[in-house]
């Protein structure tokens, strides 16, 4: 993801605007991660319970 473009003007007032812009893109970065995590953890909890349902069950306790 690419960060925000550098001001080209010398006031403060840009430069606050560019950390603004900037701080958005990390955010941005930064929740991709945390969705990809969320994803990782509903797919593998799917996963095991796919697995749970198609074990084979024991017959008296014995088989």
């Amino acid at each position: 993801m690419p960060g925000a473009p550098l001001p080209t003007a010398r006031t403060v007032g840009d430069w606050i605007a560019f950390g603004d812009a900037q701080t958005a893109q990390l955010d941005k970065a930064n929740g991709r991660t945390g969705d990809a995590i969320d994803i990782i953890a509903r797919c593998e909890a799917r996963d095991r319970a796919a697995v749970k349902r198609v074990e084979p069950r024991r017959v008296l306790g014995v088989f």
